[in-house]
């Protein structure tokens, strides 16, 4: 979703200068609004997490599964 199409149907509430003192958006909007801004947090995360596992096991310090698995049972 782009902002220009998150930002349609936003109502903005001006004083008598014209200056603008408060933002009025429909529950549906603010719902795309919070899940756009997760899935954003989310692809910066899986692209942190890329760098680490391209790195490997060794680099990465991660542990083998066969090494662990009776502590995790």
């Amino acid at each position: 979703m782009t902002t220009e199409e998150l930002a349609q149907g936003v109502q903005f509430t001006v004083d008598q200068r014209g200056r603008v003192t408060a933002v009025v958006l429909t529950p549906e909007l603010w719902r795309r609004i919070v899940e756009a801004l997760e899935n954003a947090e989310d692809r910066k995360l899986v692209q942190s997490l890329r760098d680490f596992l391209a790195a490997g096991p060794g680099a990465s310090d991660a542990l083998r599964w066969d090494d662990v698995a009776d502590a995790w049972a």
